[in-house]
């Protein structure tokens, strides 16, 4: 009798110490896909960020014998079904038994990346292939998993930077995920701005100090070697109806990147921190992530986003922000810094190595490749380089015709879907003076079928906004059926798509 007290005893302190409440669990299925520290480690730790996560050896490795059964134990105070697996061992088909599936570490590839130089000596780049066009499962990406997984089948949650600290800001607090429903009561904490949203544009009229909610309890620019989290780009993330952006985050882009957005069945939670590291309310709110992605089971991206650099109208925006003395000024200091911190950085990889010390395949890259420092522009040199395809000789000490110049055709640019952040102006559209995400397109371009002088240019931007070819007849019919339900994404290749999901 005295042995079964003892050990009921022990139990009741390692659920009262386990950190996760007691809650009415919630009928979903999960499945888990991370490093089970039962199998060996994974090699090419120190180098491989899809593996490490931007985590230092040292701490990866303690992270592995963690980091698994942390998130299995809490998801199983959570949720009445939970199944774990390796990364190395996952295979598409068993997420079709559960509601939702939740990626910690990246799975083995089906097709690996290619890079190809093509007969006009440009580089083909094709990322390795995760998941397939069909993947219809609920997913919750962690962290690096997003892009790495995600890009190859279209998903906006792509690699925009991998320096995500522990806090979030700008979240949508009126989203599901903060409401229930597992209670939340988030707690915010007014701390100094991120110094990168300020080096664009967008970040001009921001405090410097904001509200920030603590997601983790540590975060890597601590400088203790923790896992880093992931930021997607913001520029366009809305452009289509399967898109949400739900917070932002610490790190060293603008204030738009996103930390926790969802695309169709595809979430980000950008954070890194497992369980052990999330604090309290982050616990409460992934949860709440899970059951919210219980319902986006079947679904697809409908508009996708297969080239992570193609260049959005923002771009145009962006440009217009920084071309004034303050933004000039601004980049030469930033310059600077980076020049005297990579400095610094040589310096002291020089050093490791006189000492006869191994660098790491980083550290000799690094070396090699950021030995001389950045040049700093003067201001016709920063006028091109911001302006770049649309620069002339003339902007220098006109900049206000540049303006004007890009806000007069931006409506009218557009990119090649294989565009790297480059837009060009559309002069068939410019000619009949209508955007390119205007609706009003349509109707215009299907009269002008009708007109011999006029019908090939209208078949042309027909074609190039839709990818489709119909005959005139063909074109109204679809332009009636479909007027209500359709958008224009930017992100997804300049295309006018049916909103799938009304």
């Amino acid at each position: 009798m005295k042995v079964k007290h003892i050990i009921l005893s022990i139990s009741c302190l390692l659920f009262a110490f386990s950190g996760y409440p007691q809650v009415n669990k919630e009928d979903i299925r999960v499945l888990f896909v991370g490093f089970d520290p039962q199998m060996p480690m994974p090699g090419d730790i120190e180098n491989n960020s899809k593996i490490n996560g931007g985590m230092t050896p040292e701490r990866f490795r303690e992270d592995y014998q963690t980091r698994f059964p942390a998130f299995e134990n809490y998801l199983k105070s959570y949720f009445t079904e939970v199944q774990t697996v390796d990364a190395r061992n996952y295979k598409v088909e068993m997420s079709g038994n559960y509601d939702v599936t939740i990626f910690d570490q990246v799975i083995k590839p089906w097709k690996e990346e290619t890079r190809e130089t093509g007969k006009d000596g440009k580089m083909k780049y094709e990322p390795a292939k995760y998941l397939t066009e069909d993947f219809d499962h609920a997913t919750i990406f962690i962290g690096h998993t997003s892009p790495v997984m995600g890009q190859s089948v279209g998903t906006k949650l792509d690699w925009l930077c991998l320096c995500l600290d522990a806090d979030a800001h700008h979240l949508k607090t009126e989203h599901a995920i903060f409401k229930g429903p597992f209670p939340v009561a988030l707690t915010f904490e007014t701390k100094p701005t991120p110094e990168g949203i300020y080096h664009y544009p967008s970040g001009k009229n921001i405090p410097k100090e904001i509200p920030m909610w603590r997601v983790q309890k540590e975060g890597y620019l601590e400088s203790k070697g923790y896992r880093v989290g992931m930021v997607s780009r913001g520029d366009g993330f809305l452009d289509s109806p399967d898109a949400e952006y739900i917070s932002s985050g610490v790190n060293t882009k603008d204030v738009g990147a996103v930390a926790i957005g969802r695309h169709a069945n595809f979430f980000m939670w950008g954070f890194s921190g497992s369980p052990d590291y999330m604090t309290e309310e982050a616990k409460q709110v992934f949860a709440n992530a899970v059951v919210y992605m219980k319902q986006f089971k079947g679904q697809k991206p409908i508009a996708r986003k297969y080239n992570d650099r193609i260049a959005t109208k923002d771009y145009i925006d962006n440009i217009i922000g920084r071309l004034n003395k303050e933004s000039f000024e601004d980049t030469k200091t930033y310059y600077e810094q980076l020049n005297r911190q990579m400095a610094e950085t040589v310096r002291k990889l020089e050093e490791k190595k006189n000492k006869g010390e191994t660098l790491t395949e980083m550290e000799e890259m690094v070396l090699k490749a950021q030995s001389k420092p950045m040049p700093i522009p003067d201001w016709e040199q920063y006028v091109q380089q911001i302006s770049r395809e649309f620069f002339r000789p003339e902007y220098v000490n006109n900049v206000g015709a540049l303006k004007q110049f890009l806000r007069e055709n931006r409506k009218y640019m557009f990119s090649e879907p294989d565009g790297f952040y480059a837009l060009q102006i559309d002069e068939d559209l410019k000619k009949l003076g209508i955007g390119n995400d205007e609706k009003s397109m349509f109707p215009v371009c299907i009269e002008l079928l009708k007109d011999d002088s006029k019908s090939e240019m209208a078949r042309r931007v027909l074609k190039r906004y839709t990818g489709m070819e119909k005959t005139r007849k063909e074109w109204g019919q679809w332009f009636e059926e479909n007027r209500d339900k359709l958008f224009f994404t930017e992100t997804g290749g300049y295309k006018w798509l049916i909103n799938t999901i009304k």
